[in-house]
């Protein structure tokens, strides 16, 4: 079993209320609105691939991260961990368009009504926003443990 090490970053900006959303259109089981994130590589830490996807998908430069929790989903052939970031601190100028899809700045109330939010999105916000450290998501049976 492949087990793939991911992360997601929730950039807000403080005084407007609003969080960076990416309307993804190119990841299988990721597609819609959802936080910008990704992968781990190899030799990189945690919190040095959330800063760097986030960059890549962004423009952003974002630091100070506060670890959130994490969701992890299980298959047959795959175990994903994507760990859960925020931060307030970030400078640049937001691109509007990438090759995983297109960015906005959306309020966060506004946000969490949306419809098209990604597979895990509804899960995700949970965890953002504490009620929950750890969600496990077995793919297989089709059943969420909530920690």
């Amino acid at each position: 079993m492949k087990i793939r090490l991911m992360n997601m970053v929730k950039i807000v900006n403080e005084k407007t209320n609003e969080v960076v959303v990416l309307d993804k259109i190119k990841k299988e089981g990721w597609e819609g609105l959802t936080f910008p994130g990704g992968k781990r590589k190899e030799n990189e830490s945690l919190i040095e691939s959330a800063v760097r996807e986030a960059k890549e998908e962004t423009g952003l430069d974002v630091s100070n991260l506060k670890y959130c929790g994490l969701i992890s989903r299980e298959s047959q052939d795959f175990t994903d961990v994507g760990f859960l970031y925020e931060t307030t601190d970030f400078s640049g100028e937001l691109i509007r368009d990438n090759r995983e899809g297109k960015l906005s700045w959306i309020n966060y109330e506004d946000f969490k009504k949306m419809q098209g939010m990604s597979l895990s999105m509804d899960k995700i916000l949970a965890i953002y926003e504490g009620k929950y450290q750890e969600i496990y998501w077995d793919l297989l049976n089709d059943k969420i443990k909530y920690f």
